[in-house]
Order: C-alpha cells, then sequence, then structure tokens
C-alpha cells in the first residue's frame, strides 16, 4: 500500500498557522539546525544554495522514494565549494509558499554570499484554486518579486528558473509546451530585474524531444507493480521524476548556472559523471518542509516523565514527534508501541550524560501484579517497538545491581529492546551488564534494521544481542571486567534467522575493556529454543581491538558450534586482531557485499548513514562530512 500522507490544503493551514515564527519552533527547518548542530546566525564557512519550488524540485522522504526532485539530486552534482538546502514544498505555488511564511523563513535563514533558486510555475496556473493561482503578467511576477528583493535583502543572489516540462506528446512524438504564459512571464521578469535566469522549461523540453515518448518513463515516475516496495501497485506519472530523472534534471541546471557563470567556476565540476542515484542521493526520513509535534520532558515542563510524553502521541501519527528531554535521570520504565512510529528522544544536554534514562528490572524481577517475572526481553528499561525511531545526545540504562541480587536465578538486565524498523541513534551511550542491548525484529524471519552512529555501549556477557539486523559506526564498544583471568563475557549473541542476510555490522568502531587480556570473545552463536535456523551473522571491519579479545574470539554456545555460524572479520588492527585459523577472515573480494549500505538499505533503499554528508539536501550544515 503507498504512504499516505497529510494533504497538502491540510499541511498549507498548519504552516500559515506558524508563520513569522522568528526562531521556528518544532518546524522542519528548526530540525534542519538541531541536526547538525548549527546556530542559523553563525557566520557559515561556504555558501548555501536555497531552493524553493515545487513538487518538481522538492525533497521527497524515505517512504516516496524512487520519486525525488531535482533540487534533491543537486548535492550530487556540486563540488565541495558549497552546499544544498532544499526547502521546495510539493504542491506549492509562488503565491502559497510565500502567504504559508514559507519564504519568510528562508530569507531568515540566508547569509550574504548564499544563492536562492526559485522555481514556481506548475501550481500557480492552477487559478480555480485562490490559495495558489496567480496570473502570469500581474500576480506571478509580483510574486517572484517578493522572492528575488528578500533575497538581495539579505545579500544573497537570486536565481530564477522556468518551470520543468511535464511529459506531454502529440501523436507525432513531439514534446508539447505544457505551462503556457508562465514560462515567458519567469524571463521577462529575469530581464526586467536583472537576475539571472535558468531556462529549464527550454532545456528540458529538448531533452523530453530527445528521450521520447518511451525513453522518458524511465526519468519520470512511472514504475511497474512491484519494481519499488513503496510503490506496490505500481505508477504511471507524467510530471514526477524517479531518482534518474531528477539527477538528469538537476544537470540541466548545473549545466546553465556554470555556463551563463551564475556560480563560480568550479562549483559543479563535472556534470556528466556517471551516477548511480538511487545510491548516491540521500532520502530523509521526513522532508525538509515537514512539520514536526515538539513535546518538552522536564522540571517545568509539559511532561514530567518520557513515558507521559510518548502516551500523548496518537497512535499511528503521519508526524515526527520530538521528544526534547531536559537534562537529569529519569527513573522510569519508557515503551514505544508499534503504533506510534517517527518518535525521537533528543537529550538536551551539553552531553550524552547529562539525560539518563534508567530503571532496574531482571529476568528474575516479579511482576507487580504476580503474573510471573519479567523476563530477559521485559526487562528493558526503555522498549521501541514503533518503526524511524531515532535517539540522540543521551543514555539509557538498567543499573539492576547484580551484586546484590546473586540469589536471582536469571540476571539478565536489559538497557534498550529496540524492534522498530529503521531506526538512528547517534551519540547515544546503553549501559549494563548482561545482555545491555537486544536489537530484535517483530518476528523470526523479518527484518528490522537499526543504524547506531558515534555510540557507546557496554556490558560483559552478551550485551549486544537478538536476530536484528544492526550496523555500530564508529562506536566505542566497552567489555566490562568480571575479575576472571580466562573468560569475562561475550561481546555478541547474535540469532539472526537464515533468511537474513545481514545481522551485525561493527565499521571503525573501537573494542575495549580493562579486563584481563586474552579474556573476551567477540560472540557466539545465540539459538533461541534451539531454533536451528537462528544463525548468527557478525562482522567486525575496519576496527580496533584491545588485548582483552581473545585469540580465540568465537566460541560455542548451548551445544552449537560457533564454526558454524556465520562470524568474520576483515582489516582490523590493534593488539587484539590477530589473524589465525581460529579466526575467520572475510575475503577481499566480499568486502564489498558487506558495508555500511548492504546491511542497512533492504529492499526499499535505507541509507540514514548518508545524513549530513554532501548528498543530504535537508540541512544547513556549517561544514559537511566528506
Amino acid at each position: 500500500m503507498a504512504a499516505v500522507l497529510p494533504s497538502r490544503r491540510s499541511v498549507l493551514t498548519a504552516l500559515a498557522l506558524t508563520a513569522g515564527a522568528a526562531a521556528f519552533p518544532g518546524t522542519g527547518m528548526a530540525a534542519a539546525f538541531a541536526q547538525a548542530g548549527q546556530d542559523p546566525a553563525t557566520p557559515r564557512t561556504k555558501p548555501v544554495i536555497f531552493v524553493v519550488g515545487d513538487s518538481t524540485s522538492s525533497a521527497y522522504q524515505q517512504s516516496e522514494r524512487p520519486r525525488a526532485g531535482w533540487g534533491q539530486a543537486l548535492p550530487l552534482l556540486l563540488g565541495p565549494q558549497a552546499t544544498v538546502f532544499d526547502y521546495a514544498w510539493s504542491g506549492a505555488s509562488s503565491k502559497s509558499y510565500a502567504d504559508a511564511g514559507l519564504l519568510d523563513r528562508v530569507l531568515a535563514l540566508m547569509q550574504a554570499g548564499d544563492y536562492l533558486l526559485i522555481s514556481f510555475g506548475h501550481n500557480d496556473e492552477k487559478v480555480a484554486d485562490p490559495a495558489r493561482g496567480t496570473l502570469p503578467d500581474t500576480t506571478f511576477k509580483e510574486y517572484l518579486g517578493r522572492y528575488i528583493a528578500g533575497a538581495r535583502a539579505r545579500g544573497g543572489k537570486p536565481v530564477l528558473v522556468t518551470p520543468v516540462e511535464r511529459r506531454r506528446f502529440d501523436s507525432f512524438g513531439n514534446a508539447k509546451d505544457s505551462h503556457g504564459a508562465y514560462p515567458q512571464a519567469v524571463r521577462e521578469l529575469a530581464a526586467a530585474s536583472g537576475t539571472p535566469l535558468v531556462d529549464l522549461t527550454a532545456s528540458s523540453k529538448e531533452l523530453w524531444q530527445q528521450l521520447g515518448p518511451e525513453g522518458t518513463k524511465s526519468q519520470f515516475l512511472f514504475l511497474a507493480p512491484g519494481e519499488h516496495p513503496q510503490y506496490p501497485q505500481g505508477s504511471e506519472d507524467n510530471t514526477h521524476f524517479q531518482g534518474a530523472g531528477a539527477l538528469a534534471v538537476a544537470r540541466l541546471v548545473a549545466r546553465e548556472l556554470q555556463s551563463k557563470e551564475i556560480v563560480p567556476p568550479g562549483y559543479f565540476p563535472d556534470i556528466d559523471a556517471a551516477a548511480a542515484p538511487l545510491l548516491d542521493m540521500y532520502w530523509p526520513a521526513e522532508r525538509p518542509v515537514d512539520v514536526p509535534v515538539t513535546l518538552d520532558v522536564g522540571p517545568g515542563r509539559t511532561f514530567a516523565t518520557v513515558q507521559a510524553a510518548v502516551d500523548s502521541v496518537p497512535p499511528g501519527s503521519l508526524q515526527r514527534t520530538v521528544v526534547r528531554i531536559q537534562p537529569g535521570t529519569y527513573r522510569e520504565a519508557v515503551r514505544v508501541p508499534a503504533d506510534k512510529p517517527r518518535i525521537s528522544f533528543v537529550g538536551q544536554g551539553g552531553r550524552p550524560e547529562d539525560v539518563v534514562l534508567v530503571f532496574h528490572n531482571a529476568s528474575g524481577t516479579p511482576k507487580p501484579d504476580g503474573s510471573g517475572n519479567f523476563g530477559t526481553s521485559g526487562s528493558a528499561s526503555v522498549r521501541i517497538d514503533g518503526p524511524d525511531f531515532v535517539a540522540r545526545n543521551l543514555t539509557i540504562s538498567n543499573d539492576f545491581d547484580e551484586a546484590a541480587n546473586m540469589g536471582m536465578k536469571d540476571r539478565q538486565a536489559v538497557a534498550l529492546h529496540i524492534t522498530g524498523d529503521r531506526s538512528v541513534l547517534s551519540s547515544v551511550r546503553l549501559l549494563g551488564n548482561q545482555d545491555t542491548l537486544l536489537v530484535n525484529s517483530p518476528g523470526a524471519g523479518v527484518q528490522a534494521r537499526f543504524y547506531f552512529e558515534d555510540c557507546y555501549v557496554e556490558g560483559d556477557v552478551d550485551f549486544i544481542f537478538g536476530r536484528g539486523t544492526a550496523v555500530f559506526s564508529g562506536c566505542e564498544i566497552t567489555s566490562l571486567d568480571r575479575g576472571s583471568s580466562t573468560n569475562n563475557g561475550y561481546v555478541t549473541a547474535g540469532s539472526q534467522d537464515l533468511s537474513i542476510t545481514y545481522g551485525y555490522l561493527f565499521d571503525r568502531c573501537r573494542l575495549v575493556s580493562d579486563a584481563a587480556a586474552n579474556t573476551v570473545h567477540l560472540g557466539r552463536p545465540w539459538h533461541p529454543s534451539g531454533d536451528p535456523k537462528a544463525v548468527a551473522q557478525v562482522l567486525v571491519r575496519d576496527s580496533w581491538l584491545g588485548a582483552h579479545i581473545s585469540g580465540t574470539p568465537w566460541t560455542d554456545m548451548s551445544g552449537f558450534s560457533w564454526r558454524e555460524a556465520r562470524f568474520h572479520e576483515y582489516n582490523n588492527r590493534g593488539p587484539g586482531a590477530q589473524v589465525t585459523p581460529d579466526r575467520p577472515q572475510l575475503p577481499r573480494a566480499e568486502a564489498g557485499k558487506y558495508t555500511v549500505r548492504t546491511y542497512l538499505e533492504g529492499t526499499d533503499g535505507w541509507a540514514p548513514q548518508l545524513a549530513g554528508t554532501r548528498a543530504d539536501c535537508s540541512v544547513v550544515p556549517s561544514e559537511v562530512a566528506a
């Protein structure tokens, strides 16, 4: 079933209610800076190319991939001298965009030397709609004039872009004009105001003519049923692009920006270089213009507890809910159910240690209602079942005291139990002892994917376990010292179903410990209830391994041999990174099949690792990762 999105009219109403808010509280614009840690008033080190317009230029979210706008593809062509922020809005006209306050938001972000690419027309033509329609020789030019004047007032450089042509052909296969007098109105305004012009109407019509009626289908959103999971019924769309078409149109825009010297030489170093848009383009979790709900937790805030904030979120919400958690320790068991997707926990302290979500249940802890013990999975301090979850800049802990409860038979105590697909955790600390982090999925043979970036995970026995697919990128994995001279525990206990190719990837991580040398195992194969199809898959690659890692780092579990599991290392270093016959190494020829991308992409092309890179047009960073 295709993604269901709010109507344009309902979003327009919501945006109009927030128009003119100088600080942009709770808006997508605020999120653009929150993700990058950037104050919009701080001078940037490189110009930003702002894109404003309609659906043909806008950035689309992961649930709409491979649909894309040309502004979303523009970063793939841009060199390191500038960045792109695409704040185009699907369904907007020059009038509705300005009336909703979006133009004011963009102008407030602009700094001297920035560019504003202005591309409207598709929806200005809808004169029967008073919220959007304009007339080419009067109101259309008047509204576009506001964009030009506003950009110049901020020291920016406005650029007018005529609307891209739709896929329209006559019976003889000739590409047709579809925008009436609107493109000419843009040309006239550009000449009268001395504004640089990109004539995308003319260049796109020429390209569509070259490709012909059939060839253009690969550029527009023509998809066969089942070709992409986001469009199971297929699509026949003569206006919007898939990734290849968005990139082709972005090339037209870049070529004119360069040939007309609108931007300095070298901004677009190789416009025609080969690119794979479905792999290289970034689809964010939400569109940049989407308006999240913001909930505040902490002393004197709307909610005293994190759970109270979660409980207030309506089931099935299509908006992201950002739960901003003030510094402090929150002793509570937090549950995000499966019917509450798109929730973010964001710590408001200066470091992850400042916000702590903690509880103390263990597997053997009796439930208050007398119905039995919590069990391992039920012991979690925080459980996340809702998909598209995000956590940033906080600590999740289970501080169950093992030493004080030696008489308890089952002392496993989970800090985080997560099953929600497409979850991203960055700068998060996960603390516990046995079974700290349960990366799980809704059921055996069902894939759920998690991306841990720059996180810290500590524990001793099987402290990263479960059947989920998890990538740990740039993380620190700390094995606690149990005081043994022979066995101080196991980092992983994977249980991926054989139908799931990818389990755990530790990429560019540091595995450290104060434990004695040669006393910690990288992992062992967990077969829940003796399930022979649950076969762990773990790869540790390009990582630093401390001396605590055993020279025989994989070991058996419950009668199942580690040699029958899918355990490998690749290109590791450090005192614990020996290469012996008991340490299977991934063949170099296979290295390209086991990367961050391949672990996470699944069938829908999810690529959270591209967030914040030069491919990302949804943030305005002061610096962009290479």
